[in-house]
């Protein structure tokens, strides 16, 4: 459960949160199971902040400090995450389905089992993020940094690739039937042979 505190300080808008992250460094506020639907909350500091099973479907976090925030099991479709910065944060089993990852920074973050169908990660930074057993149906991944990624079993069907960054990445046994991987940089890949031999065609 969200500490009462915490949510009285956010209550007050990003500003006051954002001083009085300034002014108690050392605190993580704890936001677990808090309902912050709909709300604007662009360029706020997250950082640490836990967020589990928090509901922020449809909430503005563009530009947002969000690194190694615990965002297990949130609610986040629909919500504005373009250029937030989700470094080494939490997803595991998280909820995207259309959520915007625009410019976005996920390196080493943990999206294992989360689900991002359809969402737009077009020129994320996803380098060494663990995105095993991740759905990233249709997802929109033009241009995205997903070197050293770890897309072990992920599902990438109909996903776009187009100029992605790969070198490095582990997608044995992901699912890549009709992704586009036209122009990727697919160096030092690690694959088995189904996806090697659908990488080809």
């Amino acid at each position: 459960m969200a500490n009462e505190a915490h949510l009285a300080i956010l209550h007050q808008g990003v500003s006051a949160w954002n001083k009085w992250r300034k002014e108690a460094s050392g605190i993580w506020p704890d936001l677990s199971g808090a309902n912050l639907a709909k709300r604007n909350l662009s360029n706020i500091d997250f950082f640490r902040t836990n967020l589990n099973r928090a509901d922020l479907t449809n909430t503005d976090l563009s530009g947002a400090n969000l690194s190694s925030a615990d965002l297990s099991e949130t609610n986040l479709s629909k919500t504005n995450l373009s250029k937030a910065n989700l470094s080494e944060a939490n997803l595991c089993e998280s909820y995207l389905a259309k959520t915007n990852l625009t410019d976005a920074n996920l390196s080493e973050a943990n999206l294992t089992k989360a689900y991002l169908i359809e969402s737009y990660l077009s020129g994320a930074n996803l380098s060494e993020a663990n995105l095993f057993r991740t759905n990233l149906f249709e997802s929109d991944l033009f241009r995205t940094n997903l070197n050293g990624a770890n897309l072990f079993k992920a599902n990438l069907t109909e996903a776009n690739l187009i100029e992605a960054y790969l070198i490095g990445a582990n997608l044995f046994k992901a699912t890549l039937t009709e992704a586009d991987f036209s122009g990727a940089k697919l160096d030092d890949i690690c694959m088995d042979e189904d996806c090697r031999l659908k990488l080809e065609n």
